[in-house]
């Protein structure tokens, strides 16, 4: 067995991180403030997270305010993502927008209130890098601090799931960044973090990262807040179920996390009323529920943009392939699971399904829930079949599946990311965007804020975004396949308990 030196490492870490903050910052630049499904109400939620100010936020009513003009709206939509309205210019300083209700206000907004200046579009561009500066810590942290088996399940989770809906909400301002960013991530260093030896210097390291990702749901969101939750009590139960002792720092640290999630969760009647399952309305109970339960499936892998419309026509490629490689990843985890582990998989699965079910109660919509709501839910669904897996051999482990998806991935991110900005940017072409016409149709644009009229070409950040993406994950997959077993060295020690895949180098 080789052993690489840990400066090698580190190299191969600061190129994987890089590269997925260069992809994240490509798709912020990507499209123009008004995208993004309720942005009008985030940015002025955010705007308006310290009070009344003059020139920043005025006239707040609990259900409009007046803010900084932003955007053209068309059809109580911004035109950008409705673009069925004719463009026009204005002069106004403020426009009227809707606005997050005072119990809904999370302090997702007051935090990032504190880079609201006099620009709109230079505030939100600098939240969309904070948050992908946020999401590249994390990356870090998992590829620095954590090894083995648990290594390798949060970058498979995070390879498969992250195309095509976390990449867009990811850098976004909206406060799925934060949920999705927490409930994906948590898990990952809270199981590390028992695994751990407690002599170990990073022990410490891994609870502030889990402490820093189980944070960042809940400051934004109710119900990722009770996915950390249940993600942190599925680890426990697994670092349990396999024999291991939990030291009292242990226990009574998790004690410290479920009495924080609780109390957030229960504060206000809103949020307890989260915790109900009351009866449909206009609907037989079990007509509903049959029906939610059969077309829940079809909800969840909303994840992959496998989506089949209405009208009969199919799912698009970046669908079929990411849902494909997923369903492989996972099914080669699950061969030769023992009933007990199993069950732990069975557990995430019916969570899933209770969520979307409690999602389409509280709207009291027959449709399920979209999937992307519980997106980070699947990213653990996969990191604990592979970590449950009594397989040493993963679908990933394999240099040549690890090649195909990484080159598969890499095709579909391209697709997602021209269709975004082709989406965001009316690009012409065909296969390029054309900075002059963009000027002349985007109403940013004509207001002069926005970027698309620089000296700098747009076609550049879908170069370097569609470049940065395989460099990520390649660097990415080389630091998980190389071997850190380094047994004297503090900085990567491993449990005694913990299994060591084969270490395969993807060069």
């Amino acid at each position: 067995m080789k052993t690489i030196s840990k400066s090698t490492t580190n190299f191969k870490i600061a190129i994987a991180v890089l590269g997925f903050f260069i992809t994240l910052a490509s798709w912020s630049l990507a499209s123009s403030i008004g995208s993004g499904g309720d942005i009008d109400a985030h940015i002025s939620s955010i705007w308006c997270a310290w009070g009344e100010s003059p020139g920043i936020c005025e006239k707040d009513t609990n259900s409009t305010a007046d803010v900084p003009y932003m955007f053209q709206m068309c059809d109580g939509r911004p035109i950008d993502s409705w673009p069925l309205c004719e463009t026009v210019s204005t002069t106004e300083k403020m426009q009227t927008l809707r606005i997050m209700r005072d119990t809904a206000r999370s302090p997702y907004y007051s935090i990032m209130r504190i880079f609201v200046t006099t620009s709109p579009a230079k505030n939100i561009l600098t939240m969309r890098l904070v948050n992908s500066f946020i999401a590249t810590i994390i990356l870090f942290g998992i590829l620095k601090f954590t090894n083995g088996r648990i290594r390798l399940a949060s970058i498979s989770g995070l390879t498969l799931t992250l195309i095509p809906v976390s990449v867009t909400k990811i850098p976004s301002i909206n406060t799925h960044s934060w949920a999705i960013m927490g409930v994906m991530s948590s898990w990952v260093f809270l199981s590390a973090y028992l695994g751990t030896p407690n002599k170990t210097k990073n022990k410490k390291v891994l609870l502030a990262f889990f402490v820093f990702s189980a944070s960042l749901p809940a400051t934004s969101r109710v119900d990722a807040t009770t996915y950390v939750v249940f993600t942190s009590a599925v680890v426990l139960l697994h670092h349990y179920m396999q024999g291991r002792r939990i030291s009292w720092r242990a226990i009574i640290t998790s004690i410290g996390v479920f009495i924080l999630g609780f109390v957030i969760v229960m504060r206000t009647e809103r949020i307890r009323g989260y915790f109900s399952m009351p009866a449909p309305k206009g609907f037989p109970i079990n007509q509903y529920l049959l029906f939610q339960f059969v077309h829940i499936p079809e909800s969840l892998v909303e994840v992959f943009g496998y989506a089949v419309g209405q009208q009969g026509n199919g799912p698009g490629l970046v669908g079929i392939v990411g849902l494909s490689l997923y369903i492989a990843c996972w099914v080669v985890a699950l061969q030769g699971i023992n009933k007990t582990d199993f069950s732990l998989n069975a557990l995430v699965i019916f969570f899933l399904f209770i969520v979307l079910y409690k999602g389409s109660l509280l709207i009291n919509s027959l449709v399920p829930l979209p999937g992307t709501y519980a997106l980070g839910l699947i990213t653990f669904l996969l990191g604990m079949s592979i970590i449950t897996s009594p397989s040493e051999q993963q679908f990933l482990s394999h240099k040549g599946n690890r090649i195909a998806a990484i080159s598969l991935l890499s095709i579909t991110h391209a697709l997602t990311l021209y269709s975004w900005m082709e989406l965001y940017t009316q690009g012409v072409g065909p296969g390029f965007f054309n900075a002059q016409t963009l000027s002349a149709s985007s109403n940013l644009s004509l207001s002069g804020r926005w970027w698309w009229n620089s000296w700098s070409s747009p076609n550049w950040v879908f170069l370097i975004g569609v470049t940065s993406f395989p460099v990520f994950l390649h660097y990415a997959w080389r630091v998980v396949n190389s071997d850190l077993v380094l047994r004297n060295s503090s900085d990567f020690n491993v449990s005694n308990s913990e299994t060591i895949l084969p270490l395969i180098s993807i060069a």
